[in-house]
């Protein structure tokens, strides 16, 4: 069974933390329009104003890996990140076990991460957030022997995704963007054998749909779920069910409308490790935090319990316990 909040602790002690190492990737969305040599100054007299000293690395994605290994290992006392999920992902994976927390500024398109975190959009209020905020662990996703924060998605949006060009630029036009490849495509991608393997039970489904939530989303208005918590210790599986392209467009919408979960075409489990075995060959694109990934089956999801100490202003913290559960 999962573990909650009730029997296991969510909060990392960490002493108050006075300097920290700020990696920002210049090639993110946001970093490019603002400047980013203006923007690496000015996060350094507002991280001042708040009575840290930073240190900021503008680099590329190239260099990414290389200067976040140098931040977690040296001696200040968080590693803040700027870019999009992909970036934070990899910062992620690199401080996954250890004691220096991740701090989170929303450079990103959509910032997953930080929306979950309840980080402010707005980097001046969240560098002001992240000063104050205390230390917490969050549960990471293991996928096929990789690290990752949020979010697996399989089906037909990651092969559209890998066929688009990347779209730098404000949310909500990519929003859009986004919902009419959705309607073009949903209906017609060839749908995915999947065979699911938990607790020793086969479950077998054919879809053109299915979506991995590290722990469990709140029904929402919106295209962006928030997650109800970020250290349950578990994650939700959704499968769609739908057939034709009036069903998928109604899936859609009641997702929009934070509706989802009264869909009766959606199969919707919990359990904290599965096995995904797609019936098809040569490598599966796979989504995870944004990034979509080549990766080959079978697919082995586990969940990583508290794994990475992360600086959050105000952790949600989930009270309703958690069954490993049938489809329903």
């Amino acid at each position: 069974m999962p573990a909650t909040d009730a029997d296991s602790p969510t909060s990392a002690p960490h002493p108050a933390w006075t300097t920290a190492t700020v990696v920002l990737n210049r090639e993110s969305g946001a970093v490019s329009t603002l400047g980013p040599e203006t923007l690496a100054e000015d996060l350094k007299t507002e991280f001042l104003k708040n009575g840290i000293t930073a240190t900021v690395h503008l680099v590329k994605g190239s260099e990414l890996e290389a200067t976040l290994k140098q931040a977690r290992d040296d001696d200040s006392d968080a590693v803040v990140v700027g870019g999009g999920d992909g970036t934070v992902a990899a910062a992620a994976a690199l401080l996954a076990g250890g004691d220096k927390p991740l701090g989170v500024l929303p450079f990103g398109t959509f910032n997953i991460v930080a929306r979950d975190l309840n980080i402010p959009l707005d980097w001046q209020e969240a560098v002001a957030a992240l000063a104050t905020a205390p230390a917490t662990c969050m549960d990471l996703m293991e996928v096929n022997g990789g690290l990752y924060c949020c979010v697996c998605v399989l089906g037909f949006f990651p092969a559209l995704k890998m066929a688009q060009p990347e779209h730098h630029g404000n949310w909500v036009v990519r929003t859009l963007q986004t919902c009419m490849l959705a309607f073009r495509s949903m209906a017609t991608f060839p749908p995915l054998d999947l065979k699911l393997v938990l607790d020793g039970k086969e479950i077998h489904r054919r879809t053109r749909f299915a979506l991995l939530a590290n722990n469990d989303y709140e029904e929402m208005f919106g295209l962006i779920p928030k997650r109800k918590s970020i250290n349950g210790g578990y994650f939700t599986i959704y499968v769609s069910n739908h057939r034709t392209n009036i069903g998928m467009t109604r899936a859609l919408i009641s997702w929009i409308l934070g509706r989802f979960k009264q869909d009766k075409e959606l199969t919707i489990f919990h359990c904290d490790e599965l096995d995904i075995v797609v019936r098809r060959k040569g490598v599966i694109p796979v989504m995870v935090d944004g990034e979509v990934k080549k990766l080959t089956s079978p697919l082995k999801i586990r969940t990583r319990p508290q794994e990475l100490c992360v600086l959050a202003p105000e952790v949600v913290k989930e009270t309703v316990e958690h069954e490993k559960a049938e489809p329903i």
